[in-house]
Order: C-alpha cells, then structure tokens, then sequence
C-alpha cells in the first residue's frame, strides 16, 4: 500500500479543516478529526508498514481495509477555518451530530472509534435545552424559596450530565454545618455553578456527622492530625427528593444574583435560616427568599 500526500499548495489551501474518515468495506465513517497539512492521511499512512502501531479500533479498521487492497475514504468536511481554536469548535460540532443521531456504536452509517472526544465538547459541544438552561439559568423566582432552607454548591464533585441519584451522592455530605443551626433546616437546594438543579426534604434525625466508611474520611483524619479540621462535618441520609413535586417553579434557576461579587470561592454552604436573616438586616442587604413559605 503507497502512502498517500498533498501538495503544497493543497496543504495551502486547506489551512486548517475539519475531515472523515469513511471505510469503503461497509461505507461507515469511523473517524472525525481536525487537522492542518497533511493530518488527514496521517493516520492511513501511519500504519502502512508500521508493526508497532497500537491495537485500537481506528488502527484495526484502518488495516483491515488495507488488507482488503482497498485505500482508506477520507473527506474534508469544512476547510479554510480561521485558526485552531475555529477547527477544534467545528469537530466538536460534526461530532456532537453523529453523537445525538446514535450514542452506540454500530450504526448503519457510522461507528466513531475516536478514542478521545474533541477537547471543547465537554463545555461547549452537544447538549440539551435543559441543560442549556442549567448551565446559564435564569433568575429563580425568590417567592418560591422557603427560609428554612440550606443552599450546598457541591463545586468540585459537580459535573454536567450528572444524574439525580449521582448530585444527591455529591451533596448529601460532608460539609462544615452547625448542628444547632441544623435544627431549623427541613429543605436542602444542590446549587452547582449557582443554579437549583435539586432538593430533597430533610427531617431532622437525617442529619449525621461523618464518620469510619464515608467519602473523604481518611482526608479528615489526616487533617485533625496536623490540628485541622476541628468543626465536624455533617451531612443528610434523607433520599426525599422533592424538586419536581414541591419546588418544580426552581428547577434550573439560577440563584447568582443573591450573592455578592467575589462569593464564588466561597465556602459552598448558604443557610436561609434566621440567623442568616439577622446577618443580612444588620449589614442592610436583601433577603433573597421568602420568609413566609414554610
């Protein structure tokens, strides 16, 4: 099999692009990339006369077409993009495409043996309105915030797509709370990136400090050893979920507007009770939830 090149001017003329590749065995794109120059040959001649190339999908299917004397169909779906950054938007767009027309492999059409996603899907490629909504939510409606409540922003376990039962894993423990002030609270609000995305009703025998067995113990252990960690961290067993049945109207909602400027690095734990009223009144600031809604 004779390795394959552009010319110069071709490379010229491409700049950066966005390609596929398709196998003409049984007419499947198998990849999606982005490339300059010559990238979208590299990975057909990386394997012609290569024994040490790796055993991935692409690598197999790629051999197993030049087994067949047959050349691997490559295309370049949009080329002249502006710089890397242009291209690597435009991959992730193809690719979120093919995603959301078959999430499993062995589609009639396609079956993507990419073995990394491109690198701005993650933020910025396929998602649901919902989540649009999620992620750049709007203002929740204060009215339909009761003051018996505690907002927790689970910031470093948080990720898109996560699932009702994976938030609450990440929520329901283990923060620095007061057990007296605990005695007032009956709803607890996941406020990820400053937005509701689920509550459950806690009662107040669900509340336990953290102990033997519980996600990050032994890092509380280690902490109390050099003098650290002196307030007991507490967390909720309730499983009670309410976002939909009782605070539906707050779902998606974004509470950044209650905060201060510079409150995004702060400790991720936000009481709603009546000391946290007091503090607000003397300083003169606005309570941002309904003191009346229990």
């Amino acid at each position: 099999m004779k390795k394959r090149v552009l010319t110069p001017y071709a490379e010229e003329q491409l700049g950066y692009y966005v390609y596929a590749l398709r196998n003409p065995i049984d007419k499947r794109v198998f990849y999606v990339g982005k490339g300059v120059g010559s990238r979208v040959l590299a990975h057909a001649n990386g394997v012609i006369g290569n024994t040490d190339a790796p055993e991935t999908m692409k690598v197999q299917t790629i051999q197993a077409i030049h087994d067949a004397g047959l050349e691997v169909e490559s295309f370049i779906i949009q080329h002249g993009l502006a710089n890397d950054d242009h291209a690597f938007h435009t991959e992730s767009a193809v690719y979120g495409v093919l995603k959301l027309l078959d999430e499993q492999p062995g589609h009639d059409l396609f079956s993507l043996t990419n073995l990394i996603q491109p690198p701005t899907f993650e933020d910025f490629g396929l998602m649901s309105v919902d989540d649009v909504l999620a992620i750049y939510g709007e203002p929740a409606d204060r009215l339909l915030i009761p003051h018996n409540s505690v907002f927790i922003k689970p910031t470093e376990l948080w990720r898109k797509g996560m699932s009702r039962e994976e938030l609450w894993e990440a929520t329901h423990g283990w923060w620095p709370l007061s057990k007296h002030r605990l005695k007032s609270i009956r709803y607890v609000f996941a406020i990820p990136n400053f937005v509701i995305r689920a509550a459950w009703e806690v009662r107040p025998e669900d509340w336990r400090e953290q102990g033997p067995g519980d996600r990050g113990w032994e890092n509380v252990l280690q902490k109390r050893a050099l003098g650290g960690e002196k307030v007991p961290r507490r967390g909720f067993t309730s499983c009670i979920d309410v976002t939909e049945s009782r605070f539906h109207g707050l779902i998606n909602k974004s509470v950044a507007h209650c905060f201060g400027e510079g409150q995004a690095k702060r400790p991720n734990v936000t009481y709603l009770d009546n000391y946290r009223v007091k503090d607000l009144t003397k300083t003169g600031q606005e309570i941002f939830w309904n003191l009346d809604l229990l």
